[in-house]
């Protein structure tokens, strides 16, 4: 697909992330996403506004479609709240903070969740976002602000976003990733390639700090990675058990393992200090959708 150059900064578009409400009517426009009919969430539906926790399980727990508000504030548990279909998760200006409160989508479609801060989930929760099932499609992620700590062990916590069993037109975008053991890990196992073949997910403007690795890890299907700021991290881009990854127009600072492999390639275009990069090329890969590139010198 035909791709453009703009001259803009990933760090300035994120800096205003969990602050203004989104358009609530908005659907997703990056990435794999916007495939397979798009990714409505809610649109359509009754719009309601939520400012407990009991009322957010209750609000979410159908398949119907709905518009969920969270009201601004902090909502403080040890939980995972299961997310169903055709929704839309929005957080209110200036941005609720879920504090040890993941979210979970298993074998549900058609989800959008949008400017959340989540942070402290416990691995006897599960992971701060977690998406599964193959039979999984049309999740967007976006403008959204992951974190933990690295206080802990790195077994403390779990993932920061996890997109496994088969998943397939998932997009993660204007999202932060900071502080952190283990960000992001697409596919479940070295041995679950039959399910996970099929996964497609693009991350886009994204920024990744302070973790240690799966920045993402990637195994087994379809991945585009663009116009992100890697900084001050270990292991970075991990292509792993055939995964197929572009990683174009982004810049690492301080990243000890850019990328590399661990039996998967990665096409990388265009990206400043992805050295070291131990993946084979893919050789040329494209898109199935358009996509607007940032000017390296901007990232």
């Amino acid at each position: 697909m035909k791709f453009s150059s703009i001259s803009l900064s990933v760090l300035s578009i994120l800096a205003p992330l969990v602050a203004a409400t989104p358009n609530l009517n908005q659907a997703a426009n990056i990435g794999y996403a916007t495939l397979n009919g798009g990714t409505s969430g809610g649109i359509g539906g009754a719009t309601t506004t939520v400012s407990s926790l009991a009322a957010l399980r209750t609000a979410v727990a159908d398949d119907a479609k709905r518009v969920v508000v969270v009201a601004a504030g902090t909502y403080s548990g040890n939980e995972v709240i299961k997310v169903g279909a055709n929704k839309s998760i929005i957080g209110a200006s200036p941005g609720p903070s879920l504090v040890g409160v993941g979210l979970r989508i298993l074998e549900k479609s058609n989800v959008i969740i949008r400017n959340l801060k989540i942070s402290k989930v416990l691995a006897d929760v599960g992971d701060i976002i977690g998406v599964q099932g193959v039979t999984v499609k049309n999740i967007w992620i976006d403008q959204c602000d992951l974190s933990n700590d690295m206080d802990h062990d790195k077994d403390y916590y779990d993932g920061l976003l996890d997109i496994t069993h088969g998943v397939q037109y998932a997009s993660v975008t204007y999202t932060k990733f900071h502080d952190h053991w283990k960000g992001s890990l697409v596919g479940h196992s070295d041995s679950n390639g039959s399910e996970d073949t099929v996964i497609t997910v693009t991350y886009a403007y994204n920024s990744w700090t302070n973790i240690n690795s799966r920045l993402p890890s990637f195994r087994f299907g379809r991945g585009h990675i663009y116009n992100s700021y890697f900084l001050n991290s270990g292991d970075g881009i991990n292509t792993r058990q055939g995964a197929r990854l572009l990683v174009e127009n982004s810049v690492f600072s301080g990243v000890k393992k850019p990328v590399f492999e661990d039996g998967g390639c990665a096409t990388v275009v265009n990206c400043q200090n992805a050295t070291p990069n131990t993946a084979p090329s893919c050789g040329t890969l494209t898109q199935p959708y358009g996509y607007s590139l940032l000017a390296l010198g901007s990232v």
